[in-house]
C-alpha cells in the first residue's frame, strides 16, 4: 500500500492514459464505419491513427513514470541500452510501421515487391506486413494462395517496388516470331490494332494519372500506346508488343492479346509463325 500510495499518480494516470486510449481507439473506429465506405480506405486510416494514439499513449507513460525516477538516470540509461538492444527487431518493426505509413511506401491493397517477394498487402500491422502471394512456381503474376509475413523492419535499407501506388499501370510486352517471308506490315498492324482495342478502355485514365503524378514527381514523358518493335534473330523476325495493363490483369491481357492475335494471323495467308529448326546431313555408309 505505501508503494501505492507514493506511485498513485503515475499507477491512475496510465489506467487513466489506456482506459481514455481505448475509448478514443473505439469512437474513432465507429465513426470511420459509419462515413468511410470503401473498406481499404477505412483500413489505412485505422492504421494510420492507431499507430498515432499508440505512439502518443506510450510517451505520455514514460512522462508518468520517469517524474519518479529522475534521480536513477544512470541505471535507466544503463537499462534502456540493454531493451534496445534486447528488442532491436520489434522496436524497428514499429519503427518500420510508422514510415509505411508516414512515407506512404504501400497500403492494403497494393501489389509490392521487397526482398524478392511478391505479393498483395492484406494487412499491415504493428510488427508484420501480411501479402497473398504472388508468382513463385506459378508462371504468371497470379496469387499462389500463401500469405507471406515479413516484418516491417525489412524496409530499412530495401527497395520497395510498388505496381500499384501513384501510377496504377505497368507496361507489359508480348513476343510473335514470324519467318522472314511474312509480311512484316501486316503483322506489326495487327499487333498495334489488337493492342489498341485491348488498352482504349482505360488508357484515358492512365494518361490522367500519368499528368496526376507530375505534380509530385519529375517525371519524363512516356508513352501509353501500344507499340511495337522488331528484332531480327538468326531464325525468324521477332515482334514485341509494349503495351500498358493493370498488374493484377497481367496474365488475362496476354491471353486475350494471343488468342486474337492469333485467330486474325489464321484468316491470311502471307503470315506464318517461325519455329526453330534444325538442319540434318545424313551420310550413307560407304561399303567397306
Amino acid at each position: 500500500m505505501h508503494w501505492l500510495s507514493t506511485h498513485r499518480i503515475a499507477v491512475f494516470g496510465t489506467i487513466g492514459v489506456l482506459v481514455v486510449s481505448a475509448i478514443i481507439n473505439f469512437s474513432y473506429l465507429a465513426v470511420l464505419q459509419r462515413k468511410i465506405k470503401d473498406g481499404s480506405e477505412r483500413f489505412r486510416r485505422r492504421n494510420a491513427f492507431q499507430t498515432i494514439l499508440f505512439v502518443f499513449a506510450g510517451a505520455i507513460i514514460v512522462v508518468l513514470w520517469a517524474r519518479l525516477l529522475e534521480h536513477t538516470g544512470t541505471f535507466l540509461g544503463i537499462l534502456g541500452a540493454g531493451i534496445a538492444i534486447a528488442l532491436r527487431e520489434p522496436l524497428l518493426a514499429i519503427a518500420g510501421r510508422i514510415a509505411i505509413l508516414a512515407g506512404h511506401m504501400y497500403s492494403v491493397g497494393d501489389r509490392i515487391e521487397i526482398n524478392k517477394m511478391s505479393g498483395d498487402v492484406i494487412n499491415v500491422g504493428f510488427f508484420y506486413t501480411r501479402m497473398m502471394e504472388i508468382g513463385n512456381w506459378i508462371e504468371a503474376d497470379q496469387v499462389t494462395g500463401r500469405i507471406v509475413q515479413i516484418s516491417n523492419s525489412q524496409i530499412f535499407g530495401t527497395p520497395i517496388f510498388n505496381y500499384t501506388q501513384s501510377f496504377a499501370y505497368i507496361w507489359d510486352e508480348i513476343r510473335l516470331p514470324i519467318t522472314y517471308a511474312s509480311n512484316l506490315e501486316a503483322t506489326s498492324q495487327i499487333l498495334l490494332d489488337v493492342g489498341s482495342q485491348y488498352t482504349r478502355e482505360f488508357l484515358q485514365g492512365a494518361q490522367a494519372q500519368l499528368e496526376q503524378m507530375k505534380h509530385y514527381f519529375l517525371v519524363p514523358a512516356f508513352e501509353l500506346k501500344p507499340n511495337v518493335f522488331l528484332k531480327i534473330t538468326s531464325n525468324w523476325l521477332e515482334l514485341n508488343m509494349r503495351y500498358v495493363v493493370e498488374p493484377k490483369m497481367r496474365r488475362s491481357a496476354s491471353n486475350f492479346l494471343y488468342r486474337e492475335v492469333f485467330k486474325r494471323i489464321r484468316e491470311r495467308n502471307d503470315i506464318q509463325i517461325a519455329s526453330e529448326t534444325m538442319d540434318l546431313t545424313v551420310q550413307s555408309k560407304k561399303a567397306a
